[in-house]
């Protein structure tokens, strides 16, 4: 079973934004209980462009997480072994990675000060400009988006490893932009991190839905 994080975690929201050149494509409000819960939203539109709203459950305990559709008013049940096997999908080392680290000094972001990084992976021909603060807890991005590696060749934990050992210490990303060979630049930025009590019922799957149990198979 793949467990959330450890109890007495960071609880509050956290409000962020997905752009591309075209603009923004999505807006994410993720949400976290003190025991571990964490409950992801994110707006955008679909292929006609009607606005879209869908939502990831993430309980702490259990054996499995859920997709909702609020248009369709499905819940899909998956088990959190799918996300251990997308995880593992990612097969990059740290500690044999191939970048060059640039620091690029201080920048303000939604009025957080941090610092500017950015990784070059030569291996990969990835470019992930990083604006890094301690204010945050680091891993509040893997607990909402968890399995998701965002097409990146190494995951998360193993980019911290990399950076540590060209001398960055990591932290929480206020602002990253990632650019792929061949690909369009895609912009995260938080635009609110607030500790905060979040009543148990935000965590509450909603009734009414049709319930389906959703394949092994690891999503992309």
């Amino acid at each position: 079973m793949l467990v959330a994080s450890p109890a007495l975690a960071f609880e509050g929201v956290m409000e962020a934004s997905l752009s591309s050149e075209q603009g923004i494509a999505a807006r994410v409000q993720a949400r976290y209980s003190k025991e571990g819960d964490v409950r992801m939203d994110i707006q955008s539109v679909d292929a006609n462009g009607a606005p879209a709203r869908a939502t990831t459950l993430m309980p702490s305990q259990g054996e499995s997480y859920f997709s909702i559709d609020h248009g369709q008013k499905v819940i899909v049940e998956m088990p959190y072994s799918t996300l251990a096997t997308a995880s593992q999908q990612v097969k990059g080392s740290g500690e044999s990675a191939n970048l060059e680290i640039k620091k690029l000094g201080k920048a303000t972001v939604s009025g957080v000060e941090t610092r500017h990084i950015r990784v070059i992976d030569k291996d990969n021909r990835t470019v992930i400009d990083l604006w890094l603060t301690q204010k945050y807890p680091a891993d509040l991005w893997t607990r909402a988006f968890r399995g998701r590696n965002l097409g990146l060749e190494l995951s998360d934990d193993e980019r911290s490893k990399a950076m540590r050992k060209y001398g960055v210490k990591p932290g929480f990303s206020m602002k990253m932009r990632v650019e792929q060979a061949g690909g369009v630049p895609v912009v995260f930025v938080v635009n609110k991190v607030q500790r905060a009590p979040v009543p148990p019922e935000v965590f509450a799957l909603p009734e009414g839905y049709r319930r389906m149990q959703g394949s092994s198979a690891p999503q992309p």
